[in-house]
């Protein structure tokens, strides 16, 4: 196991034939795109990486990523902590041409030079794991919001008047 907390990029067959781990450790503050989609740049990432080669002859690299963000609550504007674990295989393959061979159990990545940009890698799955929309939970939520019941008089007043033929019932009284 090595402790890669300075380089962000590994060499996947190198690490593939020795049956390797890298480990990573980074601060969500080190991700320039990830950091603009949060409400604070606080929380750590921490990355897991075991490469081997399956029985095809493919290089692997089973990736374990932990993080933990802050985002902004759509509803209350406040804070929210979203943990993200996440386990990611990726099939390495030398060729763009050779993302369409990759089964979809695998992430196809593309070897360039020997190396691949582990962190760019990982903010990529970061992102994909952020909720579109996030909110704190219903029952956190009830203490903070009031709820109003309806008025079913003045819902059946309101559609009354919206009737255009409102008008032509009452002249037909006269």
């Amino acid at each position: 196991m090595r402790e890669s907390p300075q380089n962000c990029s590994i060499q996947p067959i190198k690490l593939a034939r020795r049956e390797g781990e890298v480990r990573f450790s980074w601060k969500v503050s080190d991700f320039e795109r990830l950091k603009t989609l949060l409400y604070s740049q606080e929380g750590n990432v921490e990355v897991t990486i075991n490469a081997l080669f399956d029985d095809r002859r493919r290089c692997l690299l089973r990736t374990n990523i932990v993080a933990e963000v802050l985002l902004e609550c759509q509803t209350t504007f406040t804070a929210i902590t979203h943990n993200i674990e996440k386990q990611v295989t990726f099939c390495a393959v030398v060729t763009e041409s050779r993302f369409a061979e990759v089964e979809e159990e695998f992430e196809p990545v593309l070897i360039e030079d020997e190396y691949i940009d582990v962190k760019q890698l990982i903010e990529d799955e970061l992102i994909l794991s952020i909720p579109i929309v996030a909110n704190k939970p219903l029952e956190e939520l009830g203490a903070e919001m009031k709820f109003g019941e309806l008025d079913e008089e003045a819902i059946a007043r309101e559609k009354a008047a919206s009737n255009p033929f409102a008008v032509l019932k009452d002249l037909k009284k006269t």
